[in-house]
């Protein structure tokens, strides 16, 4: 059950809560989120100082209460709970 999202720079704070809030509607349990490396840095310098910023715990990362996978093979704007 995917679904795509374009991400642009308009209201990119927005699109990415609104794909959070997305995953933990339709997942039971969530676990982990899946994001594309070059979009976690565009979401690291944007969520920046912000109260959800992602945040390091020894070595794993946590976005919105949840692991953050880097996973290359996917796409450029790709990002997904799981």
């Amino acid at each position: 059950m995917a679904k795509r999202y374009e991400i642009g720079n308009d209201f990119f704070r927005e699109k990415i809560l609104a794909a959070m809030l997305f995953g933990f509607r339709n997942v039971k349990n969530p676990s982990t989120v899946t994001v594309h490396p070059e979009l976690m840095v565009k979401i690291r310098e944007n969520f920046k100082d912000k109260v959800i910023s992602p945040k390091q715990f020894g070595d794993v990362e946590v976005f919105c209460g949840l692991t953050v996978i880097e996973d290359v093979t996917k796409e450029k704007d790709y990002i997904s709970v799981n």
